[in-house]
């Protein structure tokens, strides 16, 4: 049996016959402060997500810095919540929080609906069902009040 061979020995065609050229795509630079158009080759392997070295460098650098400035600032933000409540008034007052004091209060009043719905199959004698009734009786002015103020 007899091979075609090409000039340079290899059975079949050249290697670089069937090598594919890699592809370039357009991309943008994943830095903020740049946003420099550049292209990048596609192919196995993590993305290219910086225009170059140095701007990967810089953008980890001010990530760097961004996370230090947020804990800085976290920091700020637990002092002064612990200002206001040595006040002794509540968040509601003043507007601080007020979307948890509202969650807070969602929260309240779905379970006093199910103590609610527990309360008609619950056995009238039992003392725990009493104290819970009692609970519930206690409660619910406070709940649905804040439910339709709000």
């Amino acid at each position: 049996m007899v091979r075609a061979t090409d000039g340079a020995g290899a059975v079949g065609g050249s290697r670089r016959s069937r090598e594919v050229e890699p592809e370039e795509v357009p991309d943008f630079c994943s830095r903020p402060t740049c946003r420099r158009e550049f292209r990048r080759t596609v192919g196995p392997g993590r993305r290219q997500a910086y225009c170059s070295e140095t701007c990967r460098r810089n953008a980890e650098r001010e990530l760097r810095q961004a996370r230090s400035r947020l804990a800085h600032f976290e920091d700020l933000v637990r002092m002064l919540r612990a200002d206001v409540n040595a006040f002794g008034r509540t968040n509601a007052e003043h507007g601080v929080g007020a979307t948890q004091v509202s969650d807070q209060l969602q929260t309240a009043e779905a379970a006093l609906r199910r103590t609610e719905g527990a309360l008609v199959f619950a056995d009238a004698s039992d003392p725990a069902v009493q104290e819970l009734r009692r609970l519930y009786e206690a409660m619910a002015p406070l709940i649905l009040a804040q439910e339709v103020a709000s």
